[in-house]
């Protein structure tokens, strides 16, 4: 296997650490990998990564081999590898900008960056000639101009960025966009160290939410004597690292914090600390009968191993998204190594998406039975055995600016697929579900692999329609064969509904051949009503249905019990060039074969948009409150 070719922007601390860790593990294997999050990242280890190029702009490093340049003052972090292979890799003075705070010229040369007198390299041409891969982009807190100019040079070189600082790339939908369009993947923003008071502090948050706890008041402060503290002195280069952290944090939050009880951010510079960070966290909240609660932490770390820790992993994620071609952020890993990702949510949640993201495939057999200790409840008369949920499609509407697969999508801290999966399986006993894929269809497949393991289920079966991208009539065809005539839920995998309304659909199986639809008469409740799909009816028989009747009576709400019959309605609608589900219903419809079952009064929810989203999660925290 060939080496992941990385660039360094940033000698730093962080960059100091990182190299020192990619010698560290090449002779620490086994059960003396402690410190690594993931020995193996698709077949890549820690030291299958080569630097090839680094980029800083202080007179004690330019110049030098990066293995000596990384012992360099004002570095102070701890050398825990001191013997590196000699390198050809020189550090090559990159652009200045406003990559150094006016104040640093006040403080002794052993603390602060001083610039060399050197003309900066054209990085572009620099990344190319290095066969770089990768750009580890390690600049000072409030570079952006220096930050944007070295992802301007990832877009033109065709290089991925694993963006470490609070300066807002992979979650700016613009830039987003651009990564996309160019076919470039980037983990990003603003690294979250293994163990540091951001990745604590929102552990604790989620925990007082958890058990009830009221969060009334909130600090996080933190001191250190490296240099990103110094640079950090300067508040006007604050702005960005403070939204960076209090966002990560308040991300977990049920309910919003005022802004006044909540304060998060660097301290104060202390020289003799050097590498070693510490962060004080206290937290006041009420308990059970109002009664006051309050926690008090103090940790204290050695912040750039902290921070390498987790670099080291996003690094091999990047590379990951360089060989399957992926564009634009990668939403799970950037979930789970950065503070502030296209699209926040908890950090088991990240972990479990980005070890589907790395699996990328089957995640292999697992086993399950009696032992799994899940009760079952029974089955009602007439309910189906097995689901199909049609998980293939993009979910622009719902994240435009990501490219989380929407059943992937968090809601109150459970992705939609899981919430369907568990509806369906304790409204009605199903335990055989099939799966349709098209968009990350191989991260997709992953993640419900280990969904069926974790919950205790027979493995799910996966179809792919060769033209699911056509509409959701195309991935509901492609599992015929897997059905095999067999009675079945079919569930989109973006419609939330309470468990009562499966059972209610399931109360009368449809006649052979045919369908029923699970509709609601109440258009109150429709939060976009041009969108939802309408119905308009013939007594309990469907006479038509399409997003744009004028006159309709129902609403569709994306769950159905179905036999092969609707399989043949999708077939007599693909061989007039129509491809989507309601298509493949009207020709049903038409032969008499399409009916609905009325389930208004019951709950659901078309989680097609962020509005729907935080509406759905309104309504989730809500149920948690009250079942607590």
């Amino acid at each position: 296997m060939s080496k992941i070719k990385i660039a360094v922007a940033g000698v730093g601390n962080c960059a100091s650490s990182l190299i020192q860790g990619l010698e560290y593990y090449r002779s620490h294997t086994g059960a003396e990998t402690a410190g690594l999050m993931h020995p193996d990242v698709g077949g890549w280890g820690p030291t299958d990564i080569e630097v090839v190029a680094a980029f800083d702009i202080d007179r004690r490093k330019v110049g030098l081999p990066v293995e000596k340049a990384i012992f360099q003052k004002p570095n102070c972090t701890r050398v825990f590898q001191r013997a590196l292979p000699i390198s050809d890799v020189i550090v090559q003075m990159g652009p200045v900008l406003d990559g150094i705070a006016d104040h640093m010229a006040d403080y002794d040369d052993d603390e602060a960056f001083r610039v060399a007198d050197a003309s900066p390299v054209d990085v572009v041409e620099a990344l190319r000639a290095s066969g770089a891969e990768i750009l580890v982009c390690y600049l000072p807190v409030g570079s952006e101009q220096a930050v944007k100019h070295y992802a301007e040079a990832c877009l033109a070189a065709g290089v991925a960025m694993v963006n470490c600082v609070p300066v807002f790339i992979s979650s700016d939908p613009a830039w987003a966009a651009r990564f996309r369009q160019a076919g470039v993947p980037i983990v990003g923003d603003d690294i979250k160290s293994q163990v540091g008071a951001t990745i604590v502090h929102r552990q604790l948050a989620r925990l007082f939410g958890d058990r009830g706890v009221s969060l009334d008041r909130t600090y996080q402060l933190n001191t250190g004597g490296n240099t990103d503290f110094l640079n950090m002195l300067q508040h006007s280069r604050l702005k960005s690292k403070k939204k960076s952290k209090t966002q990560s944090v308040t991300s977990q939050l049920d309910i919003p914090m005022a802004r006044d009880d909540i304060h998060i951010g660097p301290s104060d510079y202390v020289p003799w600390q050097n590498d070693n960070k510490i962060a004080f966290i206290r937290m006041e909240g009420r308990g059970f009968g109002d009664v006051p609660l309050e926690l008090e932490l103090r940790l204290s770390v050695q912040d750039s191993p902290n921070s390498a820790g987790v670099v080291i992993d996003a690094v091999r994620c990047a590379k990951l998204g360089l060989e399957r071609g992926i564009g634009g952020p990668l939403d799970a890993p950037s979930a789970y190594y950065m503070k502030s990702p296209p699209v926040q949510m908890r950090d088991s949640m990240a972990r479990e998406l980005t070890n589907a993201f790395i699996a990328g495939g089957p995640a292999g057999a697992f086993v399950h039975g009696e032992d799994a200790g899940l009760r079952r409840p029974a089955a009602p008369a007439h309910a189906p055995k097995a689901a199909l949920i049609l998980a293939a499609g993009m979910g622009s509407r719902l994240f435009p600016n990501a490219s989380l697969p929407k059943p992937l999508v968090p809601a109150a801290g459970v992705t939609l697929g899981e919430r369907i999966v568990t509806t369906l399986r304790d409204a009605l006993g199903i335990e055989r579900f099939i799966v349709t894929l098209g968009h990350e269809g191989d991260m997709v497949r992953s993640y419900f692999t280990s969904l069926a393991a974790r919950m205790g289920l027979p493995p799910m079966s996966f179809v792919t329609a060769a033209d699911w991208a056509k509409g959701n009539g195309a991935s509901a065809l492609a599992a015929a064969e897997v059905l095999a005539g067999e009675p079945f839920i079919l569930s989109m995998c973006d419609h939330l509904y309470d468990p009562a309304l499966p059972l209610s659909l399931a109360a009368v199986p449809p006649a052979p051949g045919a369908m029923i639809l699970a509709v609601d008469r109440d258009k109150t409740g429709i939060m976009d009503i041009d969108d939802v799909m309408k119905v308009r009816l013939d007594g309990d028989a469907i006479a038509g249905i399409s997003k744009d009747l004028e006159e309709w009576d129902v609403a569709d709400t994306g769950v159905m019990y179905c036999t092969d019959g609707l399989f043949e309605g999708l077939r007599l609608a693909a061989a007039e060039g129509r491809h989507g589900l309601a298509d493949g219903l009207r020709e049903l419809a038409r032969l008499g074969r399409a009916r609905v079952a009325d389930v208004t009064g019951n709950w659901w929810l078309d989680v097609d948009t962020p509005e729907a989203l935080r509406v759905a999660e309104a309504r989730l925290h809500g149920q948690l409150r009250r079942t607590a």
